[in-house]
Order: C-alpha cells, then structure tokens, then sequence
C-alpha cells in the first residue's frame, strides 16, 4: 500500500465537501489506482457519519470489491474505529466477499463477534468460517476461551452462535 498523504488529503477533503457526484467519481478512482494507506479509514469513517444512503451504497460496494491483501490491515482497523453497528457490519461483510484469507486478524473477528449486534456478530462469523483452516491454534485456543467466557451474557440466538462458531474453530 503506497503512503501518500497528498491523496489522503485530497480524498478527505472531497468526503468533507459532502457532494454525490464528487465522492462517487472520487470512489471510481480508487478503484482504479494502487491503494494509499488512510484511504479505507476515511471511506470507513465517512460511511460510519453519512446518512446519504446512495453513497453507502457505493461505498460499500467498493469495500465488497477490495481484493489487495495489503488494504486487510486497515479494513481491521476501520472495524474498530467506526461506532454503528451497520457499519461493522458492512466492513465484516466486505471481509469475506472479498476473498480474502483474513485468518491472522481472527482474533479481531472474534472481538467483534462478541461486542456486535447479530448481524454484525453473523458476518464475522461467516469470515472467520471462511479461514477457520489457517487460524493458528494460539488464536483457535484464546477466541474459543474468551467466547466460553462470554456465552453467558449473550441472548439465545447469539448463544447458539457463539457455541457453533466454538465448534467449529474447534474443528
């Protein structure tokens, strides 16, 4: 991932302006070019505040299309920092169709398996399904201890959950 904090500024400073056709041709371009570190940070961020659901939309279809390995780091970090519940729901979705092995973030997954809402909670889910081969067993041992810990305190269904995610990292 190339640093340029010249397109970081520049991408921001489109988000800040607010405008559908501006946002959506800058968005175009990223699809196009070698991604810039910050740049899913500020689409995530920006998402995370919108209430402009086209751009959701797009924004979302382009996290779903990101395919370089080096961007998984910061679609991680961007499922840490955004504060709706939709929106780490987009970002773990965007986890899985993009086809990446996402299985040395498992740990951060599973955090946001356990702290989600369902929905957020069934996307991780199916991510950490997806790579559940190539979890290492330190990390297989230390989600399947923390979410023993936590099964009490969820709901039914995410207790069902919880326990077949168990069963299945256990293998």
């Amino acid at each position: 991932m190339l640093k340029s904090d010249k397109k970081l500024t520049e991408l921001n400073k489109i988000l800040a302006n607010g405008k559908y056709n501006e946002i959506n041709d800058r968005i175009s371009m990223l699809r196009a070019e070698e991604p810039f570190e910050g740049a899913i940070r500020s689409l995530a961020l920006f998402y995370d505040k919108t209430g402009n659901e086209g751009l959701k939309s797009i924004i979302t279809a382009f996290f779903n299309d990101v395919k370089e390995i080096s961007c998984r780091a910061e679609v991680i970090e961007s499922l840490k920092s955004v504060n709706n519940q939709a929106s780490r729901t987009m970002l773990a979705s965007s986890c899985w169709q993009s086809g990446l092995d996402y299985s040395e973030y498992a740990v951060a997954l599973a955090d946001a398996f356990m702290t989600g809402d369902y929905m957020t909670s069934l996307e991780c889910f199916t991510v950490l399904e997806n790579c559940a081969g190539t979890i290492s067993d330190k990390n297989r041992a230390g989600i399947i201890i923390k979410l023993e810990k936590k099964i009490p305190g969820f709901d039914t269904p995410m207790q069902k959950l919880a326990r077949e995610l168990i069963t299945m990292l256990r293998g």
